[in-house]
């Protein structure tokens, strides 16, 4: 959907001093892993996952982190934003025993992607982790959901201490897993890839994104030229293994290379 809608925030949830989910009134008709743009008329026009979608509301989970997200963190329920979308591609589903693998602010969509798998009767367990207690989101919706859940913290403020890839790496050597899910930073996902082996997986990156319907370029990917506002953000095993640039370099706004 390229035409821009005009939405009042209905509710903001406070997950964390940085960290806040707004919550809008509105059929999106969207999937897990999609993604819209946002703006506040205010500059610039950002992308954001999707965190949960029903027939009637969505939401997005959002850490202040610059301007952009700085403006929206004073922004009230019933003061208006507009957005595009929703774009991309989303997750699979794919049966069996699954594992979810989530990193800081990039868990938000597997939350998503939890309830539809629930909905197909899929077996789910969620490695949660974050740098820091104050980074950890989610964790009760996970279990609300009735889902086995292993939290960690990279500095131990929270549950065990160690990185989310050691908490996944300990779970697939102990337990059998048909499937892996995972969304965060990109090197989490890059060690991440280390440990799964011969496990199908998919992840969902999160790139600089301009127009978000694949005309700019900012968001390809190396050597295979994939964008991921179109083809991705969600991208399975096949393809994640050809791209040279993974966990190597990211771009910014100008599309000039910067190393992870």
């Amino acid at each position: 959907m390229n035409k821009r809608i005009t939405l009042k925030i209905t509710k903001i949830v406070r997950e964390t001093k940085d960290i806040n989910t707004y919550i809008f009134h509105y059929s999106l008709h969207a999937e897990p892993g999609q993604f819209i743009m946002l703006t506040d008329f205010e500059g610039g026009e950002k992308p954001f996952s999707i965190a949960n979608c029903s027939e009637n509301e969505f939401s997005i989970t959002v850490k202040k982190i610059g301007k952009f997200t700085s403006r929206l963190f004073n922004k009230e329920e019933g003061d208006f934003l507009s957005i595009r979308g929703a774009y991309g591609s989303p997750f699979g589903i794919f049966p069996g025993k699954v594992l979810l693998v989530g990193g800081g602010y990039g868990v938000p969509p597997l939350y998503f992607l939890a309830k539809k798998l629930l909905q197909n009767d899929i077996n789910i367990t969620i490695a949660n982790g974050a740098k820091t207690k104050n980074e950890l989101i989610y964790s009760n919706q996970f279990e609300n959901l009735g889902i086995e859940v292993f939290n960690s913290t990279d500095d131990g403020s929270f549950a065990k201490k160690c990185t989310v890839v050691e908490t996944a790496e300990n779970l697939i050597r102990t337990r059998k897993f048909d499937f892996v899910y995972a969304s965060g930073p990109e090197m989490m996902m890059k060690n991440l890839q280390k440990v799964l082996k011969s496990i199908p997986y998919e992840f969902l990156f999160e790139r600089y994104m301009k127009c978000a319907i694949g005309i700019c370029g900012n968001c390809t990917m190396d050597p295979l030229g994939i964008r991921l506002c179109v083809e991705g953000p969600v991208l399975p095993k096949r393809l994640v293994e050809q791209l040279t640039e993974f966990g190597k370099y990211k771009r910014d706004a100008s599309g000039k290379r910067i190393k992870f």
